[in-house]
């Protein structure tokens, strides 16, 4: 149980460091868009690249915190039955819901990879701007960030089982 609780625990630091990681990206946001408005309002040339950059980063910002949100309870909940319940009822409850977010977490692992691969199998380009940025590195990020929000719900799903037969969290 000791190593079991250590591999938890090491999944919950990784995402832990990696929404961290992630939060910090936002920075990087507020800094391409401020580049955006001095040159457009100050300089009179706008940076065309901006706009691409900013939705690149904030995709992986968003795929990539994914697990952490999951770690800090951040996604979707009915708390309205939910927050009432004991904590053992709780496990219950999201070890019975528990399928649909495996359905949809390893749906969108197997069909992001998809579209990974077919992206960069072309190389695809981007054609909105004139930086005609490369696409799959940024579709590279929805196989990953669904292997670690995969890694966080097999930690949770794993929680719920000692809680569910325990009668505590763990």
């Amino acid at each position: 149980m000791r190593v079991l609780l250590k591999v938890l625990g090491f999944v919950d630091s990784l995402n832990e460091r990696l929404g961290f990681g992630m939060a910090l990206l936002l920075y990087a946001i507020f800094i391409v868009m401020l580049i955006e408005v001095i040159s457009r309002y100050v300089f009179n040339a706008p940076a065309h690249w901006t706009f691409m950059l900013t939705l690149f980063i904030f995709s992986y910002a968003t795929f990539l915190g994914a697990g952490w949100v999951l770690l800090h309870k951040g996604h979707v909940n009915v708390d309205i039955l939910h927050s009432r319940l004991s904590p053992r009822w709780q496990a219950i409850v999201d070890l019975i819901t528990a399928p649909f977010m495996f359905i949809f977490i390893v749906t969108l692992l197997w069909q992001g990879a998809k579209v990974f691969w077919d992206s960069f199998s072309f190389l695809e380009r981007e054609v909105v701007t004139t930086w005609h940025a490369p696409l799959y590195p940024i579709k590279l990020v929805i196989p990953i960030g669904a292997a670690f929000i995969l890694l966080q719900a097999l930690a949770k799903f794993i929680r719920d089982i000692i809680a569910a037969t325990k009668g505590r969290i763990v």
